[in-house]
């Protein structure tokens, strides 16, 4: 296999089981982290997995905004989304009542994780309308997503909880992943606008553009700079409000390191059973349980 640096070598396949392995090692490493806080060599361990498992939420949102450019049926994309937030939304009700022996008050009260992948693709959606109003329903899911974040920082700094706010609307990564999709898609049309722009006026060849793979490198690197701005500005909370934060925005600065994967993407799906599209959508509640499961038995229970 001939494996061309420019355009890419790696499928939206790869990228989807790299984002679903290291979401793995992110959950497993919060398990530890609650289980054994005191234990440092466990730490340690639980650390490094958090670290790996920021790369997930970028991929993730990456594959969502190539999917809504592309896919025929908008419809049923939507639809599947929304089965799944659904369906997490009863999961992490479970988690958060069902007695366990263990403390999964972490995993449950982290944030609906489809819900963020729903209102990235509905962000994205709106962006692509021709109708200027429809493109300022975008407000919608940043407004939701500032307002997860808000209520969870409120609760963080004060200890109290906000009764008006339904948990279900708690997102994962709240804007953070609102803006990273919307970022990655002004990346994609604003390449393709000056693209266009520079062979009207300035001569350039589009067709040689298309062919060489320029135009797909220059949307990736723009697309991996707005994944480290973001990044950046997500940490820049650490500062403005630093009584707020609700976790260590500090490791999630390592979600960068996704972007060696996007740049290395290729544009093509590879494989695409239907058994592993419906399977990656069920993997996330399944993954959770087992390993709740797992630590259960480790700790004496069942």
């Amino acid at each position: 296999m001939k494996i061309n640096i420019k355009t890419g070598f790696i499928s939206s396949f790869i990228i989807k089981i790299v984002a679903l392995v290291t979401m793995t090692f992110d959950h497993v490493g919060l398990l530890l982290q609650v289980m054994y806080p005191y234990d440092m060599s466990i730490a340690e361990v639980a650390n490094v997995f958090r670290i790996i498992g920021r790369l997930a939420l970028p991929l993730f949102v990456f594959m969502i905004v190539e999917g809504v450019i592309h896919t025929k049926n908008i419809k049923k994309y939507f639809l599947r989304l929304g089965i799944m937030a659904a369906l997490i939304s009863i999961v992490l009700l479970i988690i958060a009542y069902g007695n366990f022996g263990i403390d999964t008050s972490s995993i449950a009260g982290a944030g609906n994780i489809f819900l963020d992948l729903l209102l990235a693709a509905v962000a994205v959606y709106f962006l692509k309308q021709e109708n200027p109003y429809v493109k300022f329903l975008i407000l919608l899911p940043l407004a939701i997503s500032v307002a997860s974040f808000s209520v969870k920082c409120f609760e963080t700094a004060t200890g109290d909880i906000v009764l008006w706010y339904p948990t279900w609307l708690y997102l994962q990564y709240d804007w953070f992943s609102i803006l990273l999709a919307i970022m990655f898609y002004f990346s994609y049309k604003f390449c393709n606008y000056y693209i266009d722009y520079a062979s009207e006026n300035d001569g350039i060849d589009k067709s040689v553009w298309l062919a060489n793979g320029n135009l797909q490198i220059l949307i990736k690197l723009l697309q991996v700079f707005s994944l480290v701005v973001v990044s950046f500005l997500y940490y820049s909370f650490k500062y403005l409000w630093p009584n707020g934060v609700f976790w260590d925005v500090e490791t999630q600065l390592y979600a960068m390191i996704s972007g060696a994967f996007i740049l290395c993407y290729n544009g093509k799906r590879g494989y695409n059973a239907k058994w592993f599209q419906y399977g990656s959508y069920l993997y996330y509640p399944l993954h959770l349980l087992v390993i709740i499961l797992i630590f259960i038995i480790a700790n004496g229970g069942l």
